[in-house]
């Protein structure tokens, strides 16, 4: 599957482009944080997305980073990366659907941050990617939260029936589902995987707008994603380490 990643959702001026960063910045700091401790790896990621988090890693890992794969379906966004980041030599980018790739090589780290939502059959990519960890290997996973805070509270003021609906964000952004904390580890555990840490993504307790009109400054939304990593469960996302 291709996740259209050109479209107007996925650039600055989108109602919920300012969101999606914070969720990438705070995926971002779980992956660098659960890698510290790696010499010398391999990784592999699904898809280049918005560019901040395989930027990031790619700048924070240095020498540390061996070997880098990059998986992505739309060549325009690949030739858009190359253009701005002029990515090293031990960085692979390699057009291909989630669901086509296949490889002989084995990776010491997967991430998928925001895939799963997206693919036709999410039970299939973990699958097909966990065949891909080397012995030992670890994978990290981010995935919207059904039940965040500002969704359970819309829920219970009567204006959400059902938390699992998508709204117009959603849609736009070519999202076909929800997670809960209970199905997004169902999901891993039945695919083989077992789950050995969890952390929240970006705690919001109201509506985009409505934390628009509060003007909260960047230390203090900063300050509510770094006491979001302890509460996955109320957190728009949810970050998840699983291992063979």
């Amino acid at each position: 599957m291709l996740i259209d990643q050109d479209s107007t959702s996925y650039a600055p001026g989108f109602v919920f482009y300012d969101d999606n960063i914070r969720l990438l910045k705070a995926s971002l700091r779980q992956i660098l944080a659960r890698t510290a401790d790696l010499a010398s790896f391999s990784l592999l990621s699904l898809g280049i997305g918005h560019r901040h988090v395989v930027a990031g890693l790619l700048q924070a890992t240095g020498e540390r980073l061996r070997d880098y794969v990059i998986v992505e379906g739309s060549p325009r966004i690949i030739e858009m990366f190359v253009g701005e980041t002029s990515p090293p030599p031990h960085v692979r980018l390699i057009q291909a659907y989630f669901e086509e790739f296949d490889t002989d090589d084995r990776f010491d780290v997967i991430e998928m941050g925001f895939i799963l939502e997206h693919v036709m059959d999410p039970a299939l990519v973990l699958r097909r990617f966990a065949r891909f960890l080397a012995p030992g290997g670890r994978m990290f996973i981010a995935v919207p939260n059904a039940h965040s805070l500002h969704r359970l509270i819309g829920h219970e003021a009567g204006l959400l029936a059902d938390m699992h609906t998508l709204g117009e964000g959603d849609i736009a952004l070519g999202h076909r589902r929800y997670f809960d904390p209970g199905s997004i580890k169902a999901l891993v555990e039945a695919c083989g995987l077992r789950v050995v840490g969890t952390a929240g993504l970006m705690l919001k307790p109201v509506t985009t707008a409505q934390m628009a009109s509060l003007a909260l400054s960047p230390q203090v939304l900063e300050a509510m994603d770094r006491v979001g990593e302890a509460w996955p469960n109320l957190c728009n996302g949810i970050f998840l380490e699983a291992r063979p």
